[in-house]
Formats: structure tokens, C-alpha cells, sequence
């Protein structure tokens, strides 16, 4: 502060920088496909762009999730390769630093143990999420589990049946890359806390497994996220579930998609916070910033509740840390939202380093 320049009562006003909290893109998929070992392709826009890289080997199910990908509402994709030899993380390290919330492997049913490799690699990262897909085009349905038990993991089924890349007949593919446009799809069109269901697959003329409405629902409550061909509707995305066997709020994939996409734009979002003084000024600023942004959250529809009350609150006081905390340069703050689908509060924790703290009041 500088000196004041006559006797009695100086002012002098300060802000902390922070700045809004911009929403992160949620629908920007990774593949990693059996293709050869290469470079990472993309940001793919198109097929056609996918068509001009030219890769030399890239098999039968890689192009035509590509083309479903970008058929059914997928935006921008990327593409991890791999030789056949190589293990899975391999593929999946190479799109550690892009910016994928949506990831699969069109060659799954290829790879030794692929659905529990990526379940665990998005869990540990909680930045995105992994399709996986049936490893035969019919299983019986009383026999029919997921693969992992995973919030961060949809499992769909059964295989689809499309055109040729040459169009002169057809082949049955696993779904994974025409689910992942469908995401993108309803991202864009609803938001990510939607359902990506109930949606019409475009280039899918028929299904490998066709199963009852008792099988739909049974398999639904497994986690077996269906496809399946109505009368009048056509073939449709008929499941929105994870392949979590707890009875809590991430058996749904919506509401999975929108913690996710909340805290990574909140932790991106209050960077400005880290290595303040840790005191009451900064809790404030930071609750303000979160508010705020939740409050455009909610006006969009994210959350449930007719007040704002009723559909989020944030914390960041001393009841959300202790002394010790403080003393050490932690601030830690509260955020609860109401999610569409159930209402109950889904209550998660953002830290961050700052600078230690005065004792606050009462301390």
C-alpha cells in the first residue's frame, strides 16, 4: 500500500483476478484404433478429413466408426494408433494432454482386457468418459453383464449393421463410434446433462440381436445399455445407464457427463485463486465465481429446482476447512448441485494450493 500523502484515513482498492468461468468442451472424442503405429490424427472435422490422412492399414471397424462418429452429430475426433502388438495404454497415454471427454476403441473387442484398461484409465483422470461395446454380435441375454463395474464406463449392444465403405454391401460393426456421435450430437442440440438416448442412429439399417421388452428392462438394470429397432421410431440409442452395480446417482450417464464436465471447468476455471492469501476476501471471490457460474447452469436447465436454492449451493468457509488447512494453504470448497435425474444433492470437493492464511474470525 503506498503511503498516504496527508494525515487521517487512507483507502485504497484492491481486487482479486479472477474471472469468469468458461464452460469446457464436452464432446471431443478419442479413438484408439489397431491402425499401425503413427502419429495422433487430428482434430478431425469430417470424414473426409479422416479420409485424406490416408492411413495405410486402418481395418474394417476404425473407418466406419469413423463415419458413423461424424454421421450421427460427432464434431471433432481424435485418432490414437496403435499396432496390434502394442498394449492399449499406449494408445490412451497419447491422448493424455488433448482435450477428450469421450473415448473408445472401435477395435475393443480385439484387445486383451480393453474394457477394464479403459474403465480405470478414465476413472484415474475423471476427465472423461469411455464407451465400450459388446465383444460378440449376439450374447444371451440371460447370461449378458458388462464387462467392468465403473461410473466412468457405458456398455452398449448389440452390433450394427451398415454399408460398406464401398457401399456395395454390408457388414456387421460394434456401436462405440456411432454411440460417441450420438453424445455429441445431444451435447450440442440439449446439453451435456441430457440423456444421449432415445436418439435415431443414421446409417444403421438393422441390429445383430433384437431383443423383448422384458429382455430390455432386464438387461437395463444390469448396466447393458441397449440399441434396439422400434416400430415407427426406427434404431435408437434405448439406454442411458453406467455400468455402476451401486444404487447411487452415477448409474446414469447424464449425470456422470455433467459432474465431470462442472469440475474440470471449475478446477480449470479458479486457477487465478491459487496462491492467494487464504482468507475470508478470497472464499468470497471464489464462491462468487462458482455461483455464478452454476447459475447459468441452471437457467439453461441443468439442474433441478425452482429456486436457485434448490438447485445448487456453494461453501467455502471455515466450515469447509479447518485451521490447519488454512495454516497450510488450502482452501477447499463445497459445491452440491440437484441433477435432472435423481434431485437429491450430488455433493463434490474442489482444492486448491494458496497462500497461508490469517486465523479467521472465531479462531
Amino acid at each position: 500500500m503506498a503511503p498516504p500523502l496527508a494525515p487521517g484515513v487512507s483507502i485504497e482498492e484492491f481486487h482479486f483476478p479472477s474471472a469468469p468461468i468458461l464452460s469446457l468442451p464436452t464432446s471431443e472424442t478419442g479413438f484408439v484404433a489397431i491402425a499401425g503405429r503413427g502419429a495422433v490424427l487430428g482434430p478431425l472435422a469430417s470424414f473426409l478429413d479422416f479420409e485424406r490422412a490416408a492411413i495405410p492399414n486402418p481395418g474394417i471397424n476404425l473407418p466406419i466408426a469413423v463415419r458413423g462418429f461424424f454421421e450421427n452429430g460427432g464434431q471433432t475426433l481424435y485418432i490414437s494408433r496403435i499396432a496390434a502388438s502394442d498394449p492399449l495404454e499406449s494408445g490412451l497415454s497419447a491422448l493424455d494432454a488433448l482435450p477428450v471427454s469421450i473415448l473408445c476403441c472401435p477395435d475393443e473387442a480385439a484387445i486383451s482386457n480393453a474394457a477394464t484398461i479403459m474403465a480405470a484409465h478414465c476413472a484415474l483422470r475423471k476427465d472423461r468418459m469411455c464407451l465400450l461395446q459388446s465383444a460378440q454380435p449376439v450374447i444371451p441375454v440371460a447370461t449378458h453383464q458388462p464387462p467392468v463395474n465403473s461410473t466412468y464406463a457405458a456398455y452398449y449392444h448389440p452390433w450394427l449393421t451398415v454399408s460398406s465403405l464401398d457401399g456395395s454391401s454390408t457388414v456387421s460393426v460394434p456401436p462405440a463410434g456411432h454411440v460417441a456421435g450420438i453424445y455429441a450430437q445431444t451435447d450440442t442440440a440439449r446439453g451435456v446433462w441430457a440423456a444421449p438416448a432415445n436418439v435415431a442412429l443414421v446409417g444403421v439399417t438393422a441390429l445383430s440381436q433384437n431383443v423383448s421388452d422384458l429382455e430390455s428392462d432386464q438387461l437395463n438394470a444390469r448396466g447393458v445399455d441397449l440399441i434396439r429397432s422400434l416400430p415407427t421410431q426406427g434404431i435408437r440409442v434405448w439406454g442411458a445407464r453406467t455400468t455402476s452395480t451401486e444404487n447411487t446417482d452415477w448409474r446414469y450417464v447424464p449425470v456422470r457427463r455433467l459432474l465431470i464436465f462442472i469440475e474440470q471447468s471449475i478446477s480449470k476455471g479458479i486457477q487465478w485463486a491459487v496462491f492467494e492469501p487464504n482468507g475470508p476476501a478470497l472464499w468470497a471471490s471464489v464462491v462468487s465465481t462458482i455461483q455464478n457460474f452454476l447459475l447459468t447452469l441452471w437457467k439453461a436447465g441443468a439442474f433441478q429446482g425452482t429456486t436457485q436454492q434448490e438447485a445448487f449451493f456453494v461453501r467455502c468457509d471455515i466450515t469447509t476447512m479447518t485451521q490447519n488447512d488454512i495454516n497450510n494453504g488450502r482452501l477447499v470448497c463445497h459445491v452440491g448441485i440437484a441433477p435432472l435425474k435423481p434431485a437429491e444433492f450430488v455433493i463434490f470437493q474442489i482444492s486448491l494450493p494458496t497462500q497461508p492464511g490469517p486465523n479467521p474470525p472465531g479462531h
